[in-house]
């Protein structure tokens, strides 16, 4: 069985192949360019490598975000395009879910907290242990100033958004994780689809639901509705 995630809800992202609960191959970008311009290139480079074609595949992986719009766009797109041509079950994730994940040896509250840019960051905490991770609360768009105070020590930060705005939310009790796990893995992502998929709980891939929390700058600056979003200022 053979899983291809897709990882495009911030600007570092990959992609990976998992079969039967080992990583085949993994690309993971992190480059100036748009999602749209190199992601086909790297996925056909990711095949290619593996010995796999498209119509190899048994199912997809991918972040439904928060994260950048452009990018989550793309993501979803693809792996619904994907999805829909060759007649795939699809598992969808949050990336702060992910973040919290990678962080396989932590235990107690894990804060996943992704930039947002605007001044804002997407956060959600988790709590690790030795079964598994329990979700805490919903992913949601918070400024620093709101989001501090949420913070009870002890607890783990993990993410691009705590490092950018550790001034305002590292103190003691509250740790910093390393640099290298701001980015989820995009194997990760495979292997967390695999094991849901095996499970039987894909999703057609029209029933993929991006997870935007704050509005995008075009509804905001044209006075669109704002309701369904999570954003706490």
């Amino acid at each position: 069985m053979a899983i291809l995630a897709i990882d495009t809800a911030q600007s570092a992202g990959g992609l990976a192949l998992v079969s039967d609960g080992r990583v085949l191959g993994e690309v993971l970008i992190d480059s100036p360019q748009t999602h749209s311009r190199r992601l086909l290139p790297a996925m056909e480079f990711l095949l290619a490598q593996c010995g796999l074609a498209r119509h190899g595949l048994s199912g997809l992986a991918v972040s439904l975000g928060p994260g950048f719009f452009t990018g989550l766009r793309i993501g979803l797109a693809s792996a619904q395009g994907l999805a829909l041509a060759l007649g795939l079950p699809v598992a969808g994730f949050s990336c702060l879910r992910l973040m919290a994940a990678g962080l396989a040896g932590a235990r107690g509250v894990v804060w996943a907290v992704a930039d947002a840019r605007r001044g804002l960051v997407y956060a959600a905490p988790f709590r690790a242990g030795q079964d598994g991770l329990e979700r805490l609360d919903a992913d949601a768009a918070y400024s620093p100033a709101r989001l501090a105070p949420l913070l009870t020590p002890p607890a783990l930060l993990v993410g691009a958004g705590a490092r950018l705005y550790a001034a305002e939310l590292v103190r003691p009790g509250l740790e910093l994780a390393p640099a290298w796990a701001d980015t989820p893995r995009p194997g990760l992502l495979a292997l967390l689809g695999q094991e849901r998929l095996d499970q039987g709980q894909g999703l057609r891939p029209e029933e993929l639901r991006p997870r935007y929390c704050r509005p995008s700058d075009a509804e905001v600056r044209f006075g669109l509705p704002l309701d369904g979003y999570r954003l706490i200022e």
